[in-house]
């Protein structure tokens, strides 16, 4: 007999491992979640798809008063494209390649592929690597929202029970459950990892979830929910491996450079208009004007071209016990004019 978690393996391997949470579950697990009215919420879509899910929870948080800012991971460029319109930030990248701030969102929807890594479950590596407690995503005290199969939680359950307080586990309603056995875990980020005895009651716990038939389903109306809270006032780094284009336009436009141009470039001079002298000019003036750059130049027929240099005259006066030499400096102006017939230096 071919067990049903192989064929579901199958199946997911035929789509890449990407099953978006269908919204009827989705609409139930935001239900789950409450914040109070304007308190300021980053929340994290690490497989975020083509970002249905996590506009979902966001559009319910905002609903309740809270400021809500969306961040999504994808690694396929299609559904990366589609997740751009519905999101506030995204990347296209796999979450390893990310550069994100770590422990700087308060509510993570994870739903990753449904695959194998290694002999390892993705599903387990995704949580392993997205909580961890130095590099992880999730704020201590943030919420985790864990969408797998069943099956899974015995891998998981070491995991959630050692990062996780106040967990619970529903499964998909009757609709969609039988497809893939889906369920989703609830948990609050713990500080410090539980280990002990408490650690392995909840271990095992979990684990026989993972076999029980008639799990509490999602729209069970038991009262439980989950505080969003507050996310740290901290400057979020959110860049992905692959060159965005968008992002780097982006970057242009922020860069504190601008700043420093500002006062590395002269300020623009008021133009002003030029007056006439109250004498007519002499034939010396136009020479320096010329010299000066101030006129000439191109002017049709012949090219105008002034320059100065300095000389020195040199006068020797005889002395009865020698000579007496003066040098006196002068400058020496002199304009060169370049035309079809010759070159012409007038002094």
């Amino acid at each position: 007999m071919v067990r049903p978690s192989y064929m579901a393996r199958l199946a997911s391997e035929a789509k890449g491992g990407y099953y978006p949470t269908p919204p009827k579950e989705m609409g139930l697990v935001c239900k789950k979640l409450r914040v109070e009215p304007g308190t300021k919420v980053n929340v994290i879509d690490p497989c975020a798809g083509e970002g249905d899910a996590l506009k979902m929870a966001s559009d319910h948080l905002k609903s309740e008063g809270g400021n809500i800012v969306t961040y999504g991971i994808e690694i396929e460029a299609t559904r990366a494209e589609k997740c751009r319109s519905k999101l506030d930030r995204v990347v296209r990248c796999g979450y390893e390649e990310a550069r994100v701030t770590p422990k700087a969102f308060s509510f993570m929807w994870l739903n990753p592929p449904y695959n194998e890594r290694g002999g390892e479950r993705a599903e387990v590596t995704f949580l392993r690597d997205l909580t961890d407690p130095v590099s992880g995503k999730l704020m201590n005290g943030g919420v985790l929202g864990y969408c797998i199969p069943q099956y899974v939680l015995t891998q998981a359950a070491p995991i959630l029970a050692a990062r996780f307080d106040d967990l619970a586990v529903y499964r998909f309603t009757d609709e969609n459950f039988p497809v893939f056995k889906q369920i989703v875990v609830f948990g609050v980020r713990r500080a410090k990892a539980r280990q002990g005895s408490e650690a392995r009651e909840i271990r095992e716990w979990l684990k026989e979830l993972s076999r029980k038939e008639g799990l509490p389903v999602l729209d069970a109306n038991d009262g439980v929910t989950y505080l969003i809270p507050e996310s740290p006032a901290v400057k979020i780094t959110f860049r992905g491996s692959v060159t965005d284009p968008l992002e780097v336009g982006g970057d242009i436009v922020r860069s504190p450079v601008w700043e420093e141009i500002k006062y590395l470039l002269p300020m623009p001079r008021k133009v002003s208009s030029l007056k006439p002298p109250v004498l007519p000019l002499k034939p010396a003036h136009d020479a320096v004007a010329i010299a000066a750059g101030a006129i000439g130049g191109n002017m049709g027929t012949h090219l105008l071209v002034g320059m100065t240099k300095k000389v020195v005259d040199r006068q020797v006066i005889p002395e009865e016990k020698g000579e007496k030499v003066i040098e006196t400096e002068r400058p020496r102006t002199t304009i060169r004019v370049f035309t079809p017939e010759g070159i012409y230096e007038l002094e």
